[in-house]
């Protein structure tokens, strides 16, 4: 009689324990947080902002007004070498066609970095791009960028023209020597050209890291605690 009687009792403490538990589940349940897509979807429109924001700063600086007038002569020189004494390399006929496209190339940068240079200014001046400038601005960057790579990648070809042109016995002062002859024009204009174009990308890689390294040093000294703070 004693074991008949317990089995309900038992019965009953079980539905007690799980409505307890149900109880608890209920009323922690929604104070659950949610993972907050939207506050990860802004910090990355943040990011694009800000590095929208600093090439609009850096393009609406004078400097870029003399880098796109830099590319001028270049072009001029470039091309009228290439063009003039076009039958007159016979050693490496493709160190002509590395003056003309490289010359052209170089105005198109310009072109591309005056047009950001314009936009940059009205982007400041207005407080903020119309999506069709905002567009426009962004193609010039990615014109810049495209220029970028195959600007070194014509450099490589052209260096392996003018300089496989010396090994194989380069000479300016006897034409009919057509095998191992090259104006004097030409072939010095493509070295030239390569040589500074070279100097001028070391530089630009010098500045930017001592840049770098600078500005490191300035966020390892911002985040070291003062004497007082301690």
């Amino acid at each position: 009689m004693f074991q008949s009687q317990s089995l309900p009792n038992d019965a009953n403490a079980v539905n007690a324990d799980q409505k307890t538990i149900s109880a608890i589940t209920a009323s922690t349940g929604p104070n659950l947080e949610p993972i907050d897509i939207t506050d990860k979807e802004q910090q990355i429109k943040n990011k694009k902002q800000e590095r929208f924001n600093n090439n609009v700063n850096r393009l609406s600086k004078r400097i870029t007004l003399y880098q796109a007038a830099s590319t001028i002569p270049s072009f001029v020189i470039e091309l009228n070498y290439g063009i003039k004494y076009i039958n007159q390399c016979p050693i490496q006929p493709l160190i002509n066609v590395f003056l003309i496209v490289h010359g052209c190339s170089s105005l198109v940068n310009g072109i591309l970095l005056l047009s950001g240079f314009i936009m940059a200014k009205h982007i400041i001046k207005s407080g903020g791009p119309s999506p069709c400038v905002r567009r426009l601005f962004v193609a010039s960057l990615i014109g810049q960028l495209i220029y970028l790579v195959f600007s070194f990648a014509w450099l490589v070809a052209g260096q392996v023209w003018v300089f496989g042109a010396q090994v194989n016995g380069f000479q300016s002062s006897n034409s009919t020597q057509t095998a191992t002859y090259c104006s004097s024009n030409v072939f010095w204009t493509g070295f030239v050209i390569i040589i500074i174009t070279y100097a001028v990308w070391l530089l630009i890689i010098l500045v930017i890291a001592v840049r770098y390294i600078i500005k490191r040093h300035k966020m390892k000294e911002g985040t070291v605690p003062t004497a007082n703070q301690l």
